[in-house]
């Protein structure tokens, strides 16, 4: 079997000769690897990544440290070649729909970076991203604490928001599909360490509707659908489930009870991650990096419905042996 076929078959949480797996760095961990393997095509030449992501993203840089991204929000990076940093300013200091013109998709944008990937890698499952699909890009055109207190005092403005928001992620989706790619991944944080940023309430009243609507435009064009969101997103599984999510990224098992979610869930998602960045690829030792990655495998992927990997980009801190562990388990399973 090949990179895609096993994701594919993982999906439909059959057995697999070997289970999916993937490799997701920071800039600062890609660097690293870089320079202990001597080349930067390490991670399909030698890893044998089962997945190509490519971003619905196109930075316009000011300096070392700023960019302004594709909807116009200015961000501050903390270091030079850093990952994401903080947005500066507010593009909505009023709620006022009016004050900002939305963005339309960047066609040829799409279609460059749809097209690498089927060129570059034919075998791997390929998945395009559209990053703060929802909520994470309102709240940074609206600024955080606002839009929280908009969800109560200005739900008019909020529901036009959310819908802007939509209509453009609706037009990515349409184009991305014109290509041949296998899956659409949306990237939108809602959980904190324990429990969601705004309540399971408010999300089934404003988040739920929109990323229902993605979720069947998905589908529409037999593409997969793939959710990341960080944190505790326990309270939502079943509604995802509900509106036809595939894959779920990223499941941190410092968050998470690994065999309940497992026992629950288990049938009808596939998880994606697993393996904590936070804790063990970060604090542990080799040797407790390979326990962990072979624990995952044997709970999460014991009936297919898993693609093993780092909880999130594994981060600049992580040491070099920590990683070659863990490539080292994935490869050697």
């Amino acid at each position: 079997m090949n990179q895609k076929e096993r994701v594919i078959s993982a999906i439909a949480h059959k057995k697999t000769d070997i289970i999916p797996y993937q490799l997701d760095l920071t800039q600062g961990s890609f660097h690293t690897l870089s320079e202990h393997y001597g080349n930067d095509c390490f991670l399909y030449s030698y890893v044998g990544n089962h997945l190509i992501r490519e971003k619905n993203k196109n930075h316009t840089f000011i300096d070392k440290k700023t960019f302004v991204d594709i909807f116009g929000v200015t961000w501050r990076l903390d270091q030079e070649g850093g990952d994401i940093g903080n947005v500066k300013g507010c593009i909505f200091t009023q709620p006022d729909i009016k004050l900002f013109d939305f963005p339309e998709p960047n066609a040829e944008l799409i279609k460059r970076k749809c097209e690498s990937m089927i060129n570059e890698h034919p075998d791997v499952f390929k998945i395009y991203e559209i990053g703060f699909s929802l909520f994470e890009r309102a709240w940074t055109l609206r600024g955080m604490e606002n839009l929280l207190m908009d969800f109560i005092l200005e739900e008019d403005f909020t529901n036009d928001l959310l819908d802007r928001i939509l209509e453009y992620n609706l037009k990515v989706i349409d184009i991305a599909a014109k290509y041949p790619i296998d899956c659409i991944l949306f990237g939108d944080d809602w959980g904190q360490q324990k429990g969601l940023i705004m309540g399971p309430a408010f999300w089934r009243k404003y988040i739920k509707p929109r990323v229902r609507a993605m979720y069947e435009a998905t589908k529409k064009h037999n593409l997969y659908v793939a959710q990341h969101s960080c944190g505790d997103n326990s309270e939502l599984f079943a509604d995802l489930i509900e509106i036809g999510l595939d894959i779920y990224n990223t499941f941190q098992p410092e968050v998470y009870d690994v065999d309940k979610i497992t026992k629950e869930y288990g049938k009808d998602i596939t998880i994606y991650g697993g393996v904590s960045t936070q804790v063990v690829l970060a604090k542990g030792s080799p040797d407790d990096v390979r326990r962990e990655t072979e624990r995952m495998m044997g709970i999460l992927g014991r009936n297919g419905g898993y693609i093993v990997a780092p909880t999130h980009q594994i981060t600049t801190d992580t040491p070099l042996e920590n990683m070659l562990a863990f490539i080292e388990t994935i490869k050697n399973q």
